[in-house]
């Protein structure tokens, strides 16, 4: 017990000394809306609307809808009628005049948002609309500073909540649609100037509704929505954002729905912070997701009350994170999410390497190849889910395969390192996890066998943990270096096995300048394929 004590306090101590590079989403102090005042939007056809459109925006639905079928005439027709009544060339414009439950319709194009480029980051006008994070990371605008300076840190800037009150609560542009109107997602491109921190920032605008529309590039994130009770993030691409493609954070009430998600520096979809709902409702829905060539496919520091269904997560460094690393996100710890029917696997790409690493700390962001990846966040190559210091959360009916190192790993996090110190809480994290009915080493076809490097790594640490019914391909069996309690008699460990903590350590050191390859840690080297 004294060794495991003592291996305990350093890896705390490591994991402080780095708070900078595991603040996840710098945020300023933000609320959980109360759900019980708003509800997931549904889409709307005949509500009052406003058109924006390109010059040539004609042209592009001429192309688009060329054929000679009845159905493609019609759909041009509406179109072109569209176009006639089109007011705006920049969909900021448009955002700016709209009323709640107003529709912003945008026709084919490329839209930069060049006067939204124009506004300079440093405005005087909010120089001193800043505070700073409680993970002492560098300051972050106020709300006031986005609703008094919008452009400054977003090329679309969506706020619903007025400073004539503080309930921050929506009372003014909510119920928002925004929807391209072209045949997919790419048919409107939203693109950023990779200098502006979001693309689409959605701030307090509750019922917000986003369909159709690709969006690339953002300095930070592509979409962002924050404090924001009800929302719909439909039919979506999203990609070569700095760090996140698709994040949602302190939100309720939400659904992810049909979102290609790649090439992201963090993750393609993070919905951090989520819903408060103790294990009772799940505030959030991801469905047909597709989220690949990321460093995470999905990550969620704070991922509460969440379920994540029906979707795709491959070819990342890492498919699926959930966690309690940083400080000043509210929710901690993670508890209550959900995992059900999604294919997890191939997770094996390595953004880790030095020759990508040199590339990425000699190249600004601004300056970079569009579709290079450079890591924000550390995590285990070769992994499907990895959790770390998460508890009460479902995993079931999952396809996990060809993770090269992992198919699953559960680890302790110390509540020290999200900034609380009470000793009482040390041991409060990655316990009540039931990882059940799922297939691990198994084909898409569920008969084949790609393995994992390991099915399952566990630090044996938590109470209320347990795995049963999970199937393997034939004449093997679920492979983990430690026995894995079932759930007639879960684990009731309070402490990890040093053994299997302790090699985590130096990982907690990783910094993308200053410490790329911490010396003593494997995450960031590709394990070998499984025979």
């Amino acid at each position: 017990m004294r060794r495991a004590t003592i291996v305990l306090a350093v890896v705390a101590a490591a994991f402080l000394t780095v708070a900078g590079v595991a603040s996840a989403h710098p945020e300023r102090t933000t609320f959980f809306p109360d759900f019980t005042k708003s509800s997931v939007p549904q889409y709307k056809s005949k509500s009052p609307y406003t058109v924006v459109c390109k010059s040539d925006s004609r042209a592009r639905v001429n192309r688009l809808y060329k054929g000679r079928g009845p159905k493609n005439t019609r759909l041009r027709k509406k179109r072109l009628k569209l176009i006639k009544r089109c007011q705006f060339e920049h969909i900021q414009a448009a955002v700016d005049v709209a009323k709640s439950d107003t529709r912003i319709l945008i026709m084919p194009g490329v839209y930069r948002e060049e006067p939204s480029r124009a506004q300079p980051i440093a405005d005087p006008r909010c120089k001193d609309m800043f505070e700073t994070p409680e993970d002492g990371d560098a300051p972050v605008p106020t709300y006031e500073h986005q609703v008094t300076c919008p452009n400054a840190r977003n090329l679309i800037s969506i706020r619903g909540d007025s400073l004539e009150d503080d309930d921050r609560e929506c009372d003014q542009r909510c119920g928002l649609q925004v929807e391209g109107m072209g045949r997919e997602a790419s048919d409107v491109k939203i693109i950023g100037d990779r200098i502006k921190k979001d693309v689409i920032r959605v701030d307090r605008a509750d019922r917000f509704y986003l369909r159709n529309v690709m969006t690339q590039e953002g300095a930070f994130n592509n979409i962002d929505v924050v404090e924001t009770n009800g929302f719909r993030l439909s039919k979506l691409e999203t990609f070569g954002g700095q760090n996140y493609g698709v994040l949602t954070f302190a939100s309720d009430n939400g659904i992810y729905d049909t979102i290609d998600a790649y090439r992201n520096g963090d993750s393609g979809i993070y919905p951090g912070s989520g819903p408060e709902g103790g294990c009772k409702r799940y505030g959030i829905e991801i469905v047909n997701v597709t989220s690949h060539d990321n460093v995470l496919g999905q990550s969620g520091t704070a991922g509460n009350g969440t379920w994540v269904h029906d979707s795709k997560f491959f070819n990342n460094g890492t498919g699926i994170v959930n966690d309690s690393f940083a400080s000043g996100h509210p929710g901690m710890p993670q508890d209550c999410s959900k995992w059900t029917n999604n294919e997890v696997y191939s997770n094996n790409q390595n953004f880790f390497e030095d020759s990508n690493e040199r590339y990425c700390n000699s190249t600004p962001f601004e300056k970079r190849d569009a579709m290079r990846v450079c890591p924000q966040f550390q995590s285990p190559v070769g992994t499907g889910f990895a959790y770390y210091g998460a508890n009460r959360n479902v995993i079931s009916q999952n396809k996990i395969y060809d993770n090269w190192r992992s198919g699953i790993r559960l680890f302790y996090v110390p509540a020290s390192i999200r900034g609380e110190n009470e000793p009482e809480k040390q041991n409060d994290t990655s316990n009540g996890n039931r990882f059940f009915d799922n297939e691990l080493g198994m084909g898409p076809d569920s008969k084949s066998t790609m393995p994992n490097g390991e099915d399952v790594s566990w630090d044996t640490q938590g109470i209320g943990n347990c795995w049963e019914s999970n199937k393997t391909a034939p004449g093997r069996k679920v492979t983990s270096s430690r026995r894995l309690p079932d759930c007639a008699k879960p684990s009731s460990n309070p402490s990890p096995d040093p053994a299997i903590y302790a090699p985590e350590v130096p990982c907690a050191t990783w910094d993308p300048q200053t410490n790329p390859d911490p010396p003593g840690c494997t995450w960031f080297t590709t394990p070998p394929k499984p025979k």
